[in-house]
């Protein structure tokens, strides 16, 4: 689905070099993440500050929403999908109770242990995921595009912590 919800700015058009488009992309991730804190009711949200000599000078966390891992490759692809709604993620986040938003907490297994609290808008298959302690870490944001990944979220929001 390519149509924003009226509630949330419109996905970025993302044309010209992969210079270009990262710059705009990093833009809007300064104004939203770094410019001011987020919070999640009432919950600081805090994303991966690393910066590595192959990040370009931008944090672990801004690749971790713009990109995708190649498990042949091991490194980290450009993911157009989930980069374009990068100006979802902060009103998400910040967003009241809605019935369009399923936001849920569920106890990960002994790879990801712990609790993760996801956001998921799940008619427009975006999804915002995070390790939950006393803050909110973000951990990713991606357009869910492959089979399973929409009934593996389904499965989480049913057993989801009450």
């Amino acid at each position: 689905m390519s149509e924003s919800p009226g509630f949330l700015p419109p996905i970025l058009e993302l044309e010209g070099t992969w210079e270009e488009i990262l710059d705009l992309l990093y833009c809007v991730f300064v104004k939203d993440f770094k410019v001011r804190r987020c919070f999640h009711k009432r919950m600081p949200v805090y994303y991966d500050g690393r910066v590595f000599p192959e990040g370009k000078g931008k944090e672990e966390g801004f690749w971790h929403v713009i990109s995708r891992i190649d498990y042949s490759g091991g490194e980290r692809l450009p993911d157009f999908r989930r980069a374009e709604r990068l100006p979802w993620a902060r009103p998400l986040m910040e967003s009241p109770d809605r019935v369009e938003i399923k936001v849920f907490d569920h106890e990960e297994g002994p790879k990801d242990k712990g609790i993760r609290r996801y956001i998921w808008l799940e008619n427009h298959d975006y999804v915002l995921i995070f390790q939950k302690k006393k803050v909110l870490f973000w951990i990713t944001a991606f357009y869910i595009d492959k089979n399973g990944q929409r009934e593996d979220l389904r499965k989480r929001y049913e057993e989801r912590v009450q």
